[in-house]
């Protein structure tokens, strides 16, 4: 389940017209990870309904809890900052967004300026199985163009971007590999295996 911002009354932080996975609903109420980073709870009057695919939800009496989150311990673990918590919510929220969002849908988030590098990489794992050649164009267009990427974002970047062979790629790497300030080994030896292997 996906919603919208459509109100901020309280000036929480949260930010109008942008989407938020729902981990947790119970009747009026969802936690989501807000702009903050954290695990908030929310009122559902300051969202609308964006995707409502509950099909990995365990569903409790009155509330939804997502899947991989589903366990007792689950908050408690959270706020005492237990890295399988965090992992297992950082993971929940990428394949909701995954689960619910199509490739178009993908696209139109990592080029938003709502979002953070941190949701950018989210969305970016999601779109992985669904990217296309169309679509590679369009982000290595958007990402060659954006001269301010974030450095924890170029691998990601660099991974989903190899898998499709086009002109607007192509040049989009020879950018980064020119670039002094870009030194990771990781993103060099995925650029040099994609030039190496390009028709």
């Amino acid at each position: 389940m996906i919603v919208k911002v459509i109100s901020n009354k309280e000036n929480r932080d949260i930010t109008i017209n942008k989407l938020y996975p729902v981990l947790i609903k119970k009747e009026d109420e969802i936690r989501i990870v807000d702009d903050f980073g954290g695990l908030s709870i929310y009122e559902l009057k300051d969202f609308q309904i964006y995707k409502e695919n509950i099909n990995s939800y365990i569903k409790e009496m009155n509330s939804l809890v997502y899947e991989l989150i589903g366990y007792p311990t689950f908050l408690e673990n959270y706020y005492n900052d237990d890295k399988k918590a965090r992992n297992d919510l950082d993971k929940s929220r990428s394949n909701i967004f995954k689960e619910d969002l199509n490739e178009d849908e993908l696209i139109e988030l990592i080029t938003s300026e709502y979002y953070s590098s941190d949701e950018k990489i989210i969305f970016i794992e999601g779109i992985e199985n669904k990217i296309n050649d169309k679509s590679t164009k369009v982000l290595a267009k958007y990402f060659g163009n954006n001269q301010n990427i974030e450095p924890e974002m170029l691998l990601p970047i660099c991974r989903l971007l190899s898998k499709c062979q086009n002109q607007e790629v192509y040049d989009l790497f020879l950018d980064f590999i020119s670039d002094d300030t870009i030194n990771n080994d990781s993103i060099q030896n995925t650029i040099i295996e994609y030039f190496n292997n390009y028709n």
